[in-house]
């Protein structure tokens, strides 16, 4: 898993449960080591609390990014860039 994928699935999969409807959630340590598990990695709690001020910066942009409304007639890129 890259860099990028875990900080989304971090920051999304924290933040699906009552979190989400909050305006500015808190991400817990409890919600980051659960999704970190789900992921298949053991990052210790001393190696959440550094991620856990730089997702919560970027949750206001990818929260935006999630919110965006695409139009059907753009045609999927199926991760082709």
């Amino acid at each position: 898993m890259n860099r990028r994928r875990l900080f989304q699935s971090l920051v999304c999969g924290a933040t699906i449960g009552g979190g989400a409807a909050q305006v500015n959630p808190v991400l817990s340590l409890e919600a980051l080591r659960n999704v970190a598990a789900a992921n298949g990695l053991n990052l210790g709690d001393e190696r959440l609390r550094v991620l856990q001020p730089v997702l919560e910066r970027r949750l206001p942009q990818l929260r935006r990014l999630r919110e965006m409304e695409i139009g059907d007639q753009v045609a999927p890129t199926q991760g082709i860039l």
